[in-house]
């Protein structure tokens, strides 16, 4: 399976500070994106560190014998283990940056990272940083946002378009780099020709909808992915701009 990629990423015409980061990592197959937390300290910093963290287990880890921070669990395949190691540690080196700053000040991350090995990818979320896949040119969101407004939703309290709107959106339960465990979601994908994955941080899909997504993708099918992934950002800064925006698009071939 050939695998190919663009990542661009921008500030947005609001935040002064760009804390988003993001990794294209075709050789290994790695692809990440970090959404630093704006609200708490030094999200540049947690960003950075959880990419590469993350880049620098994955990359050891499959050519040496390496210590790894957590057990190995079975109900895991062993790629899968790895990110998920790979993310504890990040956790980690995180929260232990916190302790080493002035006031110990809190620092969190998001992160949606995908890892493809074979015919397979191994997809992993924390926060609200989103990964969608475009297959036979319909869109569709892999990911859940771990917010406080999408537990509303799943509870039935409020619908998805009043969450889109809602005041409170932005608050996330789960991040790197806060709490002892990570809790990431993590999964295993099949791969297919002609695939098309989006990671993205949430200045993307705050301002885009999934169907204005799906549209700019399907008028960019002929052209390279460098196209499609400035028009994506450019149309979210055209609608605001209000956060900093990463985009991500890894497709497949064979």
């Amino acid at each position: 399976m050939q695998v190919r990629s663009f990542g661009i990423t921008d500030r947005g015409l609001i935040r002064g500070l760009n804390e988003d980061r993001f990794l294209k990592y075709d050789k290994e197959g790695l692809f990440l994106v970090a959404d630093g937390m704006g609200g708490l300290a030094k999200g540049d910093v947690a960003s950075t560190i959880a990419i590469e963290t993350i880049k620098t287990f994955i990359t050891k880890s499959r050519r040496e014998d390496i210590t790894w921070p957590i057990k190995y669990e079975t109900q895991h395949s062993m790629e899968e283990n790895r990110f998920l190691a790979a993310i504890s540690l990040a956790n980690w080196n995180i929260y232990n940056e916190m302790l080493r700053s002035p006031g110990n000040t809190p620092m969190g991350t998001t992160l949606v990272g995908l890892m493809v090995d074979g015919e397979k990818a191994v997809l992993a979320n924390i926060g609200d940083s989103r990964a969608y896949r475009i297959r036979n040119r319909q869109l569709e969101q892999l990911t859940e946002d771990h917010s406080l407004v999408m537990e509303e939703v799943k509870k039935g309290h409020i619908t998805p378009e009043q969450a889109r709107h809602h005041p409170q959106k932005h608050v996330i339960n789960r991040a790197l780099g806060i709490f002892d465990s990570p809790e990431a979601d993590i999964t295993s994908l099949d791969i297919r020709r002609e695939d098309l994955y989006l990671l993205c941080s949430d200045g993307l899909s705050d301002m885009v909808p999934d169907e204005e997504i799906l549209s700019l993708v399907r008028s960019h099918e002929q052209n390279p992915l460098k196209e499609l992934g400035e028009a994506l950002i450019d149309l979210a800064n055209r609608r605001g701009g209000k956060d900093n925006i990463t985009v991500l698009l890894v497709g497949f071939s064979h």
